[in-house]
């Protein structure tokens, strides 16, 4: 039996729309900091190569009603769930949303970076790996 107020996981994958900049990644970063934060979400961003991936912790209601936010926001297409799981605690409670590009998730979790620095092609290969690498985190 599933409760509003079990701490679950959220995992997506999506494409960036066309004519998102690093400035829009920047501001859409700061607005989701925020929103976590008055919502207790916390959790990681990865961007490159025109893809996105991000985990999502907290309260299910609160995480479903941001993930409904984030289905229907045109700056994302091919929006993929990944998974979504009840948890035992926070994977990253310091969190509300921190950005990572290949190069800082791979520091940051050397346990992937075999599979980040393998990130070279923008096609399917790429999209493949990083939906690998969102499955195992």
């Amino acid at each position: 039996m599933t409760h509003k107020q079990d701490l679950v996981e959220l995992k997506y994958f999506s494409e960036i729309s066309r004519g998102i900049n690093l400035s829009n990644l920047s501001e859409i970063t700061s607005k989701a900091v925020i929103s976590n934060k008055s919502n207790g979400i916390t959790g990681i961003l990865f961007f490159d190569y025109g893809y996105f991936g991000q985990i999502l912790e907290g309260e299910r209601d609160n995480v479903e009603d941001t993930w409904g936010k984030i289905q229907k926001d045109k700056r994302h297409q091919n929006v993929k769930l990944l998974s979504l799981s009840v948890i035992k605690e926070r994977r990253f409670p310091d969190w509300a949303m921190k950005l990572f590009d290949a190069t800082d998730f791979s520091r940051q979790f050397p346990q992937f970076s075999e599979i980040v620095e393998s990130l070279n092609d923008v096609d399917l290969e790429t999209y493949q790996a990083i939906k690998n690498l969102w499955s195992k985190v």
